[in-house]
């Protein structure tokens, strides 16, 4: 596979231009936590309202899309943070495009092991996966919008919004969890996932419509360097 290219992905004499690599990449994520937690749900396996986007991977169908998906997304998301740097002119800004290429990497391994790490039986680990993930993927984001010459397309003003907006949801997110983690986790020593959520539903009531956010500004910051690919090859 030839990452290097100035079309795209090339696999033997396939090639995968980079805005098709782009667009498969998001709307994998999205379809795929959108569906699972669609499914978990309509199932009635959902513990309460409104429940964490990992809930959904649960034993059943909705597990099957969730591990499958995330686990195709987390490779899909590596490729592109390789193949990002050479579709890019970053030759001004070096240092951002490195952040950006083990921000990627680092992002998109950790969406495999999430999503083969259950928050049922695995809390800790997914917890901990899950914290790289969404931080990972915001210091993805930054960083690649960072590496791009100032332009004035409409990725760049689009992205500046959510990055604010994702910055935010993941301050909620944690500022709400944080007692419930000291108490239940780290001093009262309940491992099993299940129990922690039920004890925790009041914070889950304001953190898990913030993960939502943060999910989706990601993916919108994600598809917005749609707009930054066309540009450049509205120049070549």
């Amino acid at each position: 596979m030839d990452l290097e290219g100035e079309e795209g992905v090339r696999i033997r004499s396939f090639v995968v231009a980079d805005r098709t690599l782009l667009r498969f990449t998001w709307m994998v994520i999205f379809c795929t936590v959108v569906l699972s937690m669609l499914i978990h749900a309509a199932s009635g396996n959902a513990r309460d309202v409104p429940f964490f986007i990992s809930e959904s991977d649960y034993p059943g169908i909705e597990r099957y899309v969730f591990t499958v998906g995330l686990t195709l997304s987390g490779l899909l998301l590596c490729t592109l943070s390789m193949r990002l740097k050479h579709a890019f002119d970053v030759i001004a800004k070096p240092t951002y495009a490195r952040i950006s290429l083990w921000a990627g990497l680092a992002t998109g391994l950790s969406l495999v092991l999430l999503s083969w790490f259950n928050m049922y039986d695995q809390i800790i680990l997914h917890s901990l996966f899950a914290m790289i993930t969404f931080g990972g993927g915001y210091l993805w984001g930054w960083s690649t919008h960072s590496s791009l010459l100032e332009a004035p397309s409409r990725g760049h003003v689009v992205r500046k919004s959510w990055l604010k907006v994702a910055g935010v949801s993941l301050l909620v997110m944690h500022l709400a969890l944080a007692r419930p983690v000291k108490e239940y986790v780290l001093d009262g020593g309940i491992r099993d996932g299940t129990a922690i959520m039920n004890m925790s539903q009041n914070a889950i009531n304001i953190a898990a419509p913030a993960e939502y956010l943060l999910f989706f500004s990601l993916v919108m910051m994600l598809a917005s360097f749609g707009f930054d690919l066309e540009n450049r090859n509205e120049k070549t």
